[in-house]
């Protein structure tokens, strides 16, 4: 961690906490950085220091003799009182943040009554200025305390100032915390938001797939009872058919109620029963409640078609088709039940497969099966449920059921 005091507290943070303590005391207070030099101006420092550190030698003195202090501390561990190079008594106090160094205040520029207790710098010569008469004026002004007074004020200094440090560096830990909380926040409405617009495209996507594929079966039947002459029933068919379109056309949206899928379904049915005769019957019942359930647009459709086109037409004789649309307190039920050819327990679990797979290919026979599925998840989620049950020449049923509690996409 390469972190600074100025990183953690500013100037005038420092300055102001300088003046105070230096008021309170009477002591010369500065802060200093790694290397021992200011941190902006000192605070109540004596005229005596103030014309030292004036000059580029007296204050590279100042800085060596700092650093030395404040090594000291580190050593120890604790605040180091020593004799500077010019004779003053100083309190170097290190400021740590998580074991490591970071800066140090320095506070002193005063005279002990008993000065030979605490260790002297001696390494470097004396400034020629300490030997004029101002100097000897300067230093005659300098307080005197006693050794109680000045150990008392280091420990004080000594806590106030790492307490102010460490506090500082919690709130500001804080203040990054929730700033990264906020950011994932909005990183995360984000990617719900895009899941929400991915999922409607892919609604709008799976729509554009069913809609053409039933047109061309659509067509393709009318278009071979005409070359059969056989024109009520292509007619007929037509009618029903520009109904369906025409609806469907005006009313293109990703959900709708089960009411206006029936309508698709009853006019599809009466195609079917055009083309096919007695070889299909179908029944609907729906109770008056679950008429209302929003589902997704031409979703049960293609079910419809393929229980026909795949289950009842490869009988001989056809069969029959049954549509349950129910209601309790907590769910609504869908069924698609017909009595045609069925599935071997080996089909089914490859269709049940299908299902699960997230690519877009599959058979053909399946398209409508496995977009019906896609898009009642993509709708509803964990909320839907949805089942196959088939077995050989007794038919398949498909049941769909949703929470009466399940949220949908908007």
């Amino acid at each position: 961690m390469d972190i600074k005091l100025t990183d953690i507290l500013t100037e005038e943070f420092l300055e102001k906490f300088q003046d105070s303590f230096a008021f309170a005391t009477g002591f010369g207070v500065v802060f200093v950085d790694l290397d021992g030099n200011h941190i902006g101006e000192g605070s109540n420092f004596s005229k005596f220091c103030s014309a030292i550190n004036k000059t580029e030698e007296g204050a590279s003195y100042c800085a060596l003799t700092n650093r030395k202090a404040i090594d000291l501390a580190i050593r120890t561990k604790k605040a180091s009182i020593y004799v500077c190079h010019a004779g003053l008594i100083n309190i170097e106090i290190p400021l740590t943040y998580e074991g490591e160094y970071i800066g140090a205040i320095t506070a002193g520029q005063v005279l002990c009554s008993d000065m030979d207790i605490y260790p002297k710098d001696t390494e470097f010569k004396p400034l020629p200025w300490l030997d004029t008469e101002e100097a000897a004026e300067y230093f005659s002004n300098i307080k005197i305390l006693t050794r109680q007074e000045i150990e008392a004020t280091a420990v004080s200094l000594e806590n106030i100032a790492n307490y102010i440090v460490q506090n500082t560096m919690y709130n500001k830990l804080q203040e990054k915390l929730a700033e990264e909380r906020q950011k994932t926040l909005e990183y995360e409405k984000k990617q719900i938001e895009m899941e929400h617009h991915l999922k409607l495209a892919e609604l709008d996507a799976l729509q554009k797939q069913v809609t053409p594929h039933f047109i061309f079966n659509v067509i393709s039947s009318i278009s071979r009872l005409i070359s059969m002459e056989e024109y009520s029933s292509a007619s007929n068919m037509l009618n029903s058919f520009s109904q369906m379109l025409r609806y469907s056309l005006s009313n293109i949206k990703s959900k709708i109620t089960l009411e206006q899928e029936l309508n698709y379904i009853q006019n599809y049915l009466v195609i079917q029963k055009n083309r096919f005769s007695e070889r299909i019957d179908y029944e609907i019942m729906a109770d008056n409640e679950i008429l209302s359930l929003m589902i997704p647009y031409f979703s049960l459709q293609p079910l419809i078609e393929n229980a026909i086109e795949h289950g009842l037409l490869p009988l001989e004789d056809g069969g029959k088709l049954k549509l349950n649309f129910s209601t309790t307190s907590s769910h609504y039920f869908i069924e698609i039940i017909d009595n045609g050819i069925g599935m071997n327990d080996k089909k089914l679990e490859e269709v049940k497969k299908i299902l699960q797979i997230d690519r877009d290919t599959c058979s053909t026979n399946h398209i409508g099966l496995k977009n019906c599925y896609r898009r009642f998840k993509l709708m509803y989620g964990e909320n839907a449920t949805f089942n196959i049950d088939s077995k050989p020449n007794e038919g398949t049923r498909i049941y769909i059921t949703i929470s009466r509690n399940a949220d949908i996409i908007n």
